[in-house]
């Protein structure tokens, strides 16, 4: 087993959780407070993964639904991507901020 592979995995994890925040941070800016549509975040999301291989597959559900982290109230979506890593298919499930994009969670399955 190739130990750089597993040490690059929660960098790369890391850069794709820090891209999406970049880039929905600035949509929130220049498109205010709206809500963007699922598609638009799932483009974003698709865009960032992309950057480190292909996407094989994605979804997202096309209602937000309140989301809350401390005390951070807002509007998010809930998607996936899936991905081949190392021959695998490979599973992320995220949460999206409705307004920014901003990725609030990823989980990798």
């Amino acid at each position: 087993m190739n130990n750089s592979k597993n040490i690059a995995n929660p960098l790369v994890f890391s850069m794709i959780l820090g891209m999406s925040g970049l880039i929905g941070w600035m949509a929130g800016k220049l498109a205010g407070q709206r809500q963007q549509s699922a598609n638009t975040i799932l483009r974003l999301v698709i865009a960032d993964f992309k950057r480190e291989g292909s996407v094989i597959g994605s979804w997202i559900d096309q209602t937000p639904r309140p989301f809350q982290r401390f005390a951070v109230h807002t509007q998010a979506y809930r998607g996936g991507i899936q991905r081949l890593e190392d021959g695998k298919i490979v599973n992320y499930r995220f949460i999206a901020d409705a307004y920014t994009g901003s990725i609030l969670d990823m989980q990798r399955h």
